[in-house]
């Protein structure tokens, strides 16, 4: 059994946590929580390394509005809350960080020693990491119509990221998430006209937060479709034709794919080995978005595994610059 080293937890708050790291990287960087991202983390601190959460809100995922949850072991009839409140409960009490916020994007960084370095964006601001685990659950949904081709080419998934490029230009935003609310105020505040999409429930629902007179216009649609040739020309929303130059599409989750250019999926799922690497140094993955069985037993076994294996990984380098030193 590996013997585990005493952690060094910092118990920063998610505002100093943020600043920190935003120049400093955190050991390791988890996305999204639920059993696996706690697990990750909770394990993470205990090979002593830091660790930060970003994720939105846990009491959104299925698991917590689980009335009875029986085959948990040792947790008999708990809920799905009870179970996901302890295991939070947990590794906030030894120092991980839980930052509120969706990451939009994941790029590797390339460093003058060859070390491992990610830059992470979330809502309108950036994080760096040495590793990073991906728990973020099963992707369950559908792109748009013309969403995919033009990826890239007038469809963002991230405001902070992209949004200079459209400056003194018109942008739609197709927001499915709360957080899509701060992201399109960005980009009005850096000088893109909005258009800011929602089904009209969910602008009900934001009715507090969205801004007077930040954005062109705030329109109410269900259906979405993207057109153009070469680039992205307009949006279909509700059959009405939008002009715009660019679409930036706000989801509560990210396809991983799209969240990590590159990265190597089947099926939608992260295509991981044994070690829970992905096929990207440096990054793991762990639970749903790694495959069935959909369980909490699997997601917590592999969020263990994955933070073991991002210790060995920031080890293997350690060692390595410290041989180059001697």
């Amino acid at each position: 059994m590996n013997q585990e080293k005493p952690h060094t937890a910092l118990h920063l708050t998610p505002e100093e946590a943020s600043e920190r790291y935003a120049s400093e990287p955190v050991d390791v960087l988890i996305v999204g929580s639920g059993p696996a991202g706690y697990s990750a983390a909770i394990n993470a601190v205990n090979r002593g390394r830091t660790a930060v959460i970003i994720s939105g809100d846990y009491r959104d995922s299925y698991l917590y509005k689980a009335a009875i949850v029986e085959n948990m072991p040792g947790m008999p009839g708990k809920s799905g809350a009870e179970i996901l409140d302890s295991f939070r409960s947990h590794a906030l009490s030894m120092g991980v960080v839980e930052i509120r916020g969706q990451v939009q994007l994941i790029v590797p960084f390339p460093t003058e020693d060859n070390t491992s370095l990610f830059q992470i964006a979330y809502g309108n601001r950036m994080m760096t990491a040495r590793s990073v685990i991906l728990t973020v659950g099963a992707s369950t949904f559908q792109p748009f119509p013309g969403e995919v081709p033009f990826l890239g080419r007038g469809v963002s998934y991230c405001a902070t990221c992209d949004g200079m490029l459209y400056r003194g230009k018109t942008t739609a935003v197709i927001a499915k998430a709360p957080d899509a609310v701060e992201e399109a105020e960005h980009l009005a505040k850096i000088g893109c006209k909005v258009l800011f999409f929602a089904s009209a429930p969910d602008l009900k629902k934001w009715a507090d937060i969205l801004p007077k007179d930040s954005f062109e216009r705030i329109i109410p649609a269900a259906t979405f479709e993207i057109a153009g040739e070469n680039i992205v020309t307009a949006l279909i929303a509700d059959r009405k034709t939008y002009p715009t130059d660019g679409i930036f599409i706000l989801r509560a989750s990210i396809a991983p794919d799209s969240l990590v250019p590159g990265m190597e999926t089947q099926g939608g799922y992260i295509l991981v080995s044994k070690e829970q690497e992905s096929s990207v140094p440096g990054i793991f993955a762990a639970g749903d978005c790694t495959g069935k069985p959909l369980q909490i037993a699997k997601a917590l076994g592999e969020g263990l595994i994955a933070a073991l294996s991002a210790d060995s990984f920031l080890a293997r380098e350690e060692r390595s610059e410290r041989d180059k030193s001697e």
